[in-house]
């Protein structure tokens, strides 16, 4: 017998050292059942992934560079969480599917990268370049893209559930179906962004440029537009107008 091996003590085979249930009686381990055994595995599952962090984190800002574009290349054997990539070019890179909450993507140049269902949760995206990139059915939750540029940027389906997306730049960017509950577009450039079937509950929309653009079955509820430049053919074209502030400052009325 192995040392990785050792008896069963109710049938007596041969089981793997770390086995907390016999593959042949079926008997737990003394000491476990089916719930001490997930909240191990989600324990040690948190672990692992707390040391990932700790590695990453403690690397070279090149050393990052160079983990995010392997990971890119198709080795997603480490984690992006957290990862450090502020002002580094990354234009054209393929990071679909990446978890990169927290990470640090201020003046990040993303042009045209691929970002489709990527996870960006609390990222940093403070004046990051994301023109033409693809973020369909990316999650953007309270993510921080102030004064970036999101110029023809693709966010079909994406959450932006509360992210600060103050003075940014739009401007035909395909905002189809995007949840935007909460989030802040004051200042934002929205000309000729399709923002169609949208949800807008609590959207901060004051003092945005949003010529062209197109609302058609959006959800505008306590939407705050004050002094937007939307007139009334656009916002009349939304699915509702629950509770809505008008760019005059007054609420919506039927």
């Amino acid at each position: 017998m192995s040392d990785e091996m050792k008896r069963c003590p109710f049938c007596d085979e041969e089981i793997r050292l770390n086995a907390v249930i016999c593959k042949h009686c079926r008997q737990w381990m003394p000491g476990y059942n089916y719930e001490s055994a997930i909240r191990d595995l989600v324990i040690a599952k948190q672990v692992t992934e707390r040391k990932g962090l700790e590695a990453i984190e403690a690397q070279s800002r090149e050393e990052q560079l160079e983990i995010a574009l392997n990971w890119a290349k198709g080795d997603k054997s480490v984690s992006l969480q957290r990862v450090d990539l502020a002002a580094q070019n990354l234009s054209g890179v393929d990071l679909s599917g990446a978890d990169l909450s927290e990470a640090d993507l201020r003046e990040t140049d993303l042009s045209k990268a691929n970002l489709k269902e990527a996870i960006l949760t609390k990222a940093n995206l403070f004046r990051a370049n994301l023109q033409g990139a693809n973020l369909r059915k990316a999650n953007l939750t309270e993510a921080y893209l102030r004064d970036a540029n999101l110029e023809r940027a693709d966010f079909s389906g994406a959450n932006l559930l509360k992210a600060n997306l103050r003075a940014t730049q739009l401007m035909h960017a395909v905002l189809y179906r995007v949840d935007l509950e909460g989030a802040n577009l004051k200042f934002a450039d929205l000309r000729e962004a399709n923002l169609r079937e949208s949800y807008l509950k609590e959207t901060n929309m004051e003092l945005t440029k949003t010529g062209g653009a197109v609302l058609s079955g959006a959800l505008l509820i306590k939407t705050n537009l004050t002094g937007s430049d939307l007139d009334s053919f656009q916002y009349k074209r939304a699915r509702t107008l629950e509770g809505a502030i008008l760019p005059n400052g007054r609420e919506y009325e039927e």
